[in-house]
């Protein structure tokens, strides 16, 4: 347990260490592309979710795209 614990002291360790040589427009901008990938990923599971949804209630793919514009 404590050579779990030690690694990931040294993981967050190393992780602000990286963190703390960047400039308030290097954070903004990964902050940004961060944001921008989450909403792809709720955007995707969301139509995934959607398409199933209308599959098994079986109605049609041109609905389902007409849906999903």
């Amino acid at each position: 347990m404590e050579r779990i614990t030690s690694f990931i002291c040294y993981c967050i360790a190393v992780f602000l260490a990286w963190l703390g040589g960047m400039s308030y427009q290097d954070i903004a901008f990964l902050v940004g592309a961060a944001v921008g990938v989450a909403t792809f990923l709720v955007n995707w599971y969301y139509r995934r979710k959607t398409y199933r949804l209308l599959k098994t209630m079986g109605i049609s793919g041109e609905i389902n795209a007409a849906i999903n514009r």
